[in-house]
């Protein structure tokens, strides 16, 4: 009695539930022939290996009749090594391709099997009465359920996804108290530890660049809600635990900025910790990552006046001390350098009495010396949010 394709559709499917479907694939592949299989992958190395047929040989074949088909993905060759007749199958899992390979010992006819439409099994295994290619049947069977292993995992990634997105967009929205026990049960589904330190995180990534993450595996300890996914810019909200490696997560991606809350504990706080994520990613610039937990308080303040209204405050104040063309330039520069007037003569190349003397106009208008606490104070944040509106201005025109 010969091999029934439902037979060997259910005992290859019981091998996909192992923590390791390919080489367990293979193993059981191997078994129902009664010979041995092999595993290549793109790079013509054996990754798996079950069985006595030689291997290194196989693989040497393997690598010859792929660099001979341009089809990589439906490739599918058969020779003979020796006594070994052996016959591959393309397929592709997770993003890149494997060649699957069965081989078994044949019985040759005047010592010769130069080409085998029907490869032989071994003596005692069962064959079909309509002559059907059992060995390439197993290999069939075996491709398909690879394959459809690749499309149940890339479904599952993507449903996984989802619930992310819909639990991050729910913490937005505010958890009660008493619904934090339950999100927490959640949220260990994806790697977090209940009521252990976590962070919020914003930011602007270009949409040219998603891919550096998108489709790969997602990453356990954060759940992530992207939107804007039809504009030039995404912008994504992300709960992770405290000691998650942001860095890693954006590699590769054209990061425009990126805020990041304190560490807090209750889920409740999530609202007020996105908006200090906001305020954070005011202040990030040219791809910065900027923690809120590290900012100093003139960059707070700065990166809070974000309103009409505080705009028009912090200009009325610029116009008030720009008494003259080279007045803002001279005041930045005076900042930047600490205070040092020979240093800011420098910097501008003119003389350190010419410094002073427009120092002195500003004093003038402002009112106060400059070295007062509370003169020094309106500047710097003055000079921050001018800072803050450039690079603004800046990212807008490159959208």
């Amino acid at each position: 009695m010969g091999l029934s394709r439902e037979w060997v559709f259910e005992n290859l499917l019981s091998a996909l539930s192992s923590a390791d479907p390919l080489g367990s694939m293979l193993i059981r592949a191997a078994q129902i022939c009664r010979g041995s299989g092999l595993v290549v992958n793109e790079l013509g190395e054996v990754t798996r290996s079950v069985g006595s047929a030689p291997s290194h040989l196989i693989a040497n074949w393997v690598r010859g009749a792929e660099a001979a088909h341009d089809d990589r993905t439906h490739g599918i060759a058969e020779t003979t090594i020796g006594r070994w007749a052996a016959r591959s199958k393309t397929v592709r899992i997770r993003q890149r391709d494997y060649v699957f390979v069965l081989a078994v010992l044949g019985e040759p006819e005047d010592g010769d099997i130069a080409h085998l439409d029907v490869v032989p099994l071994p003596k005692g295994s069962p064959r079909n009465d309509d002559g059907t290619d059992e060995l390439g049947l197993i290999l069939d069977t075996s491709a398909k359920l690879l394959r459809a292993f690749e499309g149940f995992e890339t479904f599952s990634m993507s449903t996984r996804r989802e619930e992310s997105a819909r639990l991050v967009r729910d913490l937005e929205a505010g958890v009660s108290p008493g619904r934090e026990p339950g999100v927490w049960r959640v949220l260990e589904n994806f790697g977090f530890d209940s009521y252990e330190p976590v962070r919020i995180i914003r930011a602007r990534i270009s949409a040219g660049s998603r891919g550096s993450k998108h489709g790969k595996k997602p990453e356990r300890g954060i759940v992530i809600s992207d939107s804007g996914q039809m504009s030039a810019v995404i912008e994504r909200t992300a709960l992770c635990v405290s000691e998650f490696d942001i860095a890693e997560h954006f590699a590769g991606a054209d990061v425009i900025g990126s805020g990041v809350s304190e560490p807090f504990t209750a889920l409740s706080q999530v609202p007020e910790m996105l908006r200090a994520a906001d305020v954070a990613l005011a202040a990030a610039d040219s791809g910065r990552v900027v923690l809120v937990d590290e900012m100093r308080p003139n960059e707070w303040a700065a990166a809070r006046m974000s309103s009409r209204f505080d705009q028009q405050v912090v200009r009325r104040f610029i116009q008030r001390v720009s008494t003259g063309p080279n007045a803002w330039e001279t005041l930045t520069a005076y900042v930047d350098c600490q205070a040092n007037v020979a240093e800011v003569a420098s910097r501008l190349q003119i003389h350190p009495n010419t410094v002073r003397y427009r120092l002195g106009l500003l004093e003038h208008e402002l009112g106060g010396r400059l070295t007062d606490p509370h003169v020094a104070a309106d500047l710097v944040i003055a000079l921050e949010c001018e800072k803050l509106g450039a690079s603004e201005a800046n990212r807008r025109s490159h959208r």
